[in-house]
């Protein structure tokens, strides 16, 4: 009987849920790599792409087979949107669960068993809690949902995934506009060569020490207006006390705005973001609670106040303003250069399941930077244009830039002479007949013979030159 009603009541409350092209490869690709033998998929698509949805979808599916799900997740916040998102497409809760990750890591008890296990957010799978509660069911068939497969201590997550599914990127969801475009600028506002580290990122303290001075409110709000007035703006500040500073300095400018933390009781958190997605509030101020998995479709713009080693956390942060309206075109600030260290939210990546994130490259193989930065507007894209994009200003290259070209000519140019020397000697086939010493090196290169052999054989025949 179980499976009965399940079967047709699943007719009628999936006919709403319909999935989008890049949703249906990747549950597709996920039923693969469980009829392949796999148990625990880690499924990455990016912010704003719907992982939400599409395994709402999966769950419910499951739940119409008589299999018991658990979709949890690590934060509060998150919660209240997984239960909306099985509310909205009429999914009933008959054998999913929907939960905490602490709680059902510390009662697993109160819960019927789970066949199946999805978790949100799953960049943090290593942590301890998440961990116990994975090795208390080994049986049990786990996907991991993340946009940003990374840890800040570099610690791959194939300890715990056995394969990887890497869906649409980024940059792909724009162009076919599930994602809005977006606009970058990277002000400085204060001098942060001489942060302090502590642990694998920057300390928060030290952060908050540079960034409340007068000065730096002063360019941050003027720079709001310069590039985002009006525009409803979350700003990712330091630290808590950094934030409560920040909303400050915005009401007293006359920009109604407002901070909150997790400290903040959920009824007041929830009635604060129904103000913000009614404009009653511009500017919401907070630390890290709108970052991961928060859906704030309403948010045109973010500032960037927290410098960050941490790329999933950049991702996540700028990624908060990417979600698409009618005629929106995102904006980012970033004051703290997060872009140096991390490169632009769209930039392509490369995902690995058993090894940290490659290193990003700040030059590209051409010797020009990878990204840059406007000098007259701050504007910051993609290198390229010889003006930039936003304010027509004349873009020279740098002297690193140039630098790198000429050491790169250099080498080419040295390339093909050995080349050509190659190419000279291939045919001789006897060691008498090269003309010079690196006709003779390469003669012994093309013969295996050691180089001593040829530089040897080029002094006693005075091809090799006195001071050598």
């Amino acid at each position: 009987m179980r499976e009965q009603w399940a079967q047709n009541e699943v007719i009628i409350y999936l006919k709403e849920l319909k999935l989008r092209p890049y949703q249906s490869d990747a549950l597709k690709r996920t039923r693969e790599a469980f009829k392949s033998g796999f148990r625990r998929p880690l499924v990455v698509l990016p912010c704003g792409a719907g992982k939400t949805v599409l395994f709402a979808y999966m769950a419910s599916q499951s739940q119409a087979k008589g299999k018991t799900v658990w979709f949890l997740v690590h934060r509060r916040e998150l919660l209240d949107q997984t239960i909306a998102t099985f509310e909205r497409f009429g999914i009933p809760l008959h054998t999913i669960h929907i939960g905490m990750i602490a709680t059902y890591a510390n009662h697993p008890e109160r819960y019927p068993k789970p066949d199946f296990i999805i978790f949100d957010e799953a960049q943090h799978t290593a942590s301890a809690t998440w961990q116990r509660l994975i090795q208390r069911f080994p049986d049990a068939y786990i996907v991991g949902l993340t946009a940003t497969p990374c840890r800040l201590d570099g610690k791959p997550l194939g300890a715990t995934y056995d394969t990887m599914i890497v869906g649409i990127s980024t940059h792909e969801l724009i162009q076919q506009g599930y994602l809005s475009p977006y606009r970058y600028f990277a002000p400085s506002v204060a001098d942060l060569s001489g942060l302090k580290r502590k642990g694998f990122d920057f300390d928060p303290e030290s952060a908050s020490e540079l960034l409340m001075r007068r000065a730096v409110y002063g360019d941050v709000i003027e720079n709001y207006r310069k590039y985002a007035d009006g525009l409803q703006t979350i700003c990712y500040c330091s630290s808590i006390k950094h934030s409560i500073a920040m909303a400050d300095e915005f009401q007293k400018a006359g920009i109604n705005a407002v901070h909150f933390d997790g400290n903040t009781p959920a009824a007041e958190r929830r009635q604060i973001v129904k103000d913000f997605r009614d404009k009653k509030i511009r500017v919401l101020c907070n630390v890290d609670l709108i970052s991961e998995g928060f859906d704030v479709p309403d948010c045109w713009c973010c500032i960037l106040l927290r410098p960050t080693m941490s790329t999933a956390l950049h991702i996540q942060q700028s990624g908060r303003a990417l979600r698409p309206q009618p005629g929106k075109t995102a904006i980012i600030l970033d004051h703290v250069g997060n872009y140096t260290r991390h490169g632009l939210p769209d930039d392509s990546r490369e995902w690995l399941l058993n090894s940290k994130l490659p290193q990003r490259q700040k030059y590209k193989t051409d010797g020009t930077l990878a990204v840059r930065q406007c000098p007259e507007c701050f504007f910051t894209f993609p290198s390229g244009p010889s003006v930039c994009p936003n304010c027509g200003t004349e873009i020279k290259k740098t002297r690193q830039e140039i630098e790198n070209i000429k050491k790169i000519h250099m080498e080419e140019i040295k390339h093909e002479y050995h080349q050509k020397v190659a190419a000279a000697v291939r045919e001789k086939s006897d060691i008498s007949e090269c003309r010079n010493m690196s006709e003779v090196m390469a003669w012994c290169k093309q013969h295996n013979r050691k180089p001593g052999y040829g530089w040897y054989y080029c002094k006693a025949r005075g091809m090799v030159r006195k001071n050598a």
